[in-house]
């Protein structure tokens, strides 16, 4: 299937984060009550490890279910919680989800891989920290062991490992892209070509998330959904095909993204 992708100002970065709050607050419930199921899930490998993999299959699913939810809103209509589970009866798509979802869990092992090879003395030293050893001489110890090249590699990495992923999954499920690989070299290619609005956009989130620390981040159930509604909005605006989405092909939805502007 063709793809284009559209290319945008700097400023659209601050139009898609109030787009996205002016779709969340149409049904702010329903959307923090989602975001907060997707934290649970993900957070389920901690409390009881041998669901990890389920947990890890199951997120590509459920993040596909919020931007089905945001289509739904766009099209003026209810949502409910159940809607964030629709991906798992998507026929046609639920297989790419889950190898999706593969690629996700082999990219992270590969970086704690790699985290273990850059910063595997400083770890090592932390791991023998005991409640008599000096907090002082711990750090100092730990700092001794890392280098700024290590975290710039790491961080590069971990950037580019995000850009991939971050498109990639709208696409597999909206745009019905069948390869992997092709779906996360597109998104890395969005960002290339719209770095400016989307630093601006993550720039934003990333100052909103920092005033939530004062709030011991209770406001983050409010900043997250509304987050992940504006990325779902860059998706839309940036990207475009000679055929409507799978899922749906709502006349007003397909305008909104070829104006690039967004309503609830």
């Amino acid at each position: 299937m063709p793809t284009e992708f559209k290319t945008f100002t700097a400023g659209f970065g601050l139009q898609w984060l109030k787009a996205g709050w002016i779709i969340f607050k149409s049904q702010p419930v329903t959307f923090i009550m989602m975001y907060l199921l997707m934290v649970v899930v993900s957070l389920v490998p901690f409390i009881f490890p041998p669901l990890q993999l389920v947990a890890v299959l199951a997120s590509p699913f459920l993040t596909a279910g919020f931007y089905l939810a945001i289509v739904k809103k766009q099209q003026g209509q209810a949502i409910t919680l159940a809607d964030i589970l629709a991906p798992f009866s998507t026929k046609g798509r639920r297989l790419n989800l889950f190898r999706f979802g593969l690629y996700q869990m082999g990219v992270a092992l590969l970086l704690s891989a790699l985290l273990g090879v850059l910063f595997g003395p400083a770890l090592e030293v932390l791991q023998n920290v005991t409640e008599q050893s000096d907090e002082a001489k711990v750090l100092a110890q730990v700092v001794a062991q890392i280098s700024f090249a290590d975290i710039a590699i790491f961080v590069v990495i971990q950037s580019l490992a995000m850009m991939a992923f971050a498109y990639a999954l709208p696409l597999i499920f909206f745009r019905g892209e069948v390869s992997i690989i092709q779906a996360m070299k597109q998104s890395l290619i969005v960002f290339y070509r719209n770095m400016a609005p989307l630093t601006v956009f993550g720039a934003l989130v990333a100052m909103l998330m920092l005033l939530c620390i004062p709030m011991s981040l209770v406001p983050l159930i409010v900043v997250m959904p509304i987050a992940y509604i504006g990325f779902f909005v860059s998706f839309q605006a940036i990207v475009s095909t000679s055929e409507p989405p799978a899922p749906s092909d709502d006349a007003s939805s397909q305008s909104q993204t070829h104006s690039g502007r967004f309503d609830a």
